[in-house]
């Protein structure tokens, strides 16, 4: 039996709207992802840690009505919220279910498999992907799309408060995440699971004042205090955490700011 360690910004409420405004800002990246995947109508696929489900939704668009997705995570209550949040989109070709990867070997084999921000939870990521490659058949397809937690937060001009706040979240995460690094070892990490040399995607979102990458991580923050206090990196600059987001923006719009997030890293092989 793999331990698998706990989700380190849990599962409360406000974590749940923080995933949902994560999806969309990064909705882009996983959708040109699922293209370079050749995912396609009719086809199985996968999506590994569904949270309240944006990517499986994504693989539905993909595969189709005639086509199956199976969505799995070990939350019982994200699971429900994606499976009513899929119905109410009208996607049927859903199959959420409570599990993790271990259980892979109870389904036919898939055509993809996709996980988004898994393998930074993960002790031993290259485990998470050697398993995700056991579920695809010869010729299927392995992808993850991680963050890349080592370059910080950025803005120009220079916009000191975003970016002691980015480095202070990005310190906290590297801290608390077992495969903090894993979106800057995709290459290794696929190598080490047999897959050999993925395919990459490395790019960053970007904006000005009003992008949604400041109020992404001011709730980041919020979630991520506990470690942040620990860490002895929270600073009375950064004022309340209730309204940091719109001091940040207030201090983004003062200086006509480009804003820039961490680099999104996706990584995508065929199983040989």
């Amino acid at each position: 039996m793999v331990e698998h360690p706990a989700y380190a910004l849990g599962h409360a409420d406000p974590e749940i709207e923080r995933l949902k405004l994560q999806a969309r800002l990064i909705e882009g990246v996983t959708r040109r992802l699922i293209e370079a995947c050749g995912v396609g109508r009719g086809m199985r696929a996968l999506d590994i840690g569904c949270g309240p489900g944006d990517v499986a939704m994504l693989l539905a668009e993909a595969v189709g009505p005639e086509g199956v997705v199976v969505a799995l995570d070990r939350e019982p209550r994200v699971v429900a919220l994606a499976r009513e949040r899929a119905a109410q989109a009208g996607f049927r070709q859903i199959d959420f279910a409570v599990g993790s990867d271990e259980a892979l070997s109870d389904y036919p084999p898939f055509d993809v498999a996709i996980g988004r921000y898994v393998l930074i939870h993960q002790a031993t990521p290259a485990d998470t992907v050697r398993r995700a490659a056991a579920a695809v058949r010869r010729g299927g397809t392995v992808a993850f799309h991680e963050l890349a937690l080592g370059p910080a937060f950025a803005a120009s001009p220079a916009d000191d408060l975003f970016v002691r706040v980015g480095a202070a979240v990005s310190a906290a995460c590297r801290a608390a995440m077992p495969g903090a690094d894993a979106g800057t070892r995709l290459v290794a990490i696929f190598d080490d699971a047999g897959l050999g040399e993925p395919n990459l995607i490395f790019e960053s979102v970007a904006g000005g004042p009003s992008s949604p990458v400041i109020p992404w991580l001011a709730l980041t923050y919020r979630a991520m205090l506990p470690v942040i206090r620990s860490l002895g990196l929270e600073d009375a600059a950064f004022g309340d955490p209730q309204r940091l987001a719109a001091a940040m923006r207030s201090a983004a719009q003062a200086k006509r700011a480009q804003i820039v997030s961490p680099p999104q890293v996706c990584a995508w092989a065929r199983r040989e």
